[in-house]
């Protein structure tokens, strides 16, 4: 139980991190009119939804063993990877825009 609300909590908390990214880039895009692809920022938060359903009603097999628990299947484990990877690049895309300034 308590973990279900610590998992909860941390995904709520990324959700408005992600949430803080969009709408810095959407500032920094419509103030200084420079391409942010703010909008991009959304598929990261889809992609961690539909891989976390996928590993939660499809692919739930309990075996006992925790350390065999800790890695799910590799499907939603892949998802996740994509979506955080393509997370990273807009972050830095983000930054390099913002510190670049216009050229």
């Amino acid at each position: 139980m308590l973990s279900g609300i610590l998992i909860l909590y941390y995904w709520i908390a990324a959700a408005i991190l992600i949430l803080f990214l969009y709408l810095i880039g959407r500032f920094y895009e419509r103030r200084y009119g420079q391409r942010s692809y703010y909008q991009l920022m959304m598929v990261p938060p889809g992609l961690f939804v539909i891989a976390a359903i996928w590993d939660a009603f499809l692919t739930n097999e309990y075996t006992g063993n925790p350390m065999l628990d800790f890695v799910g299947a590799l499907g939603p484990d892949l998802l996740s990877l994509v979506a955080g990877t393509l997370l990273i690049l807009l972050c830095y895309s983000l930054f390099r825009t913002m510190m670049g300034g216009r050229r």
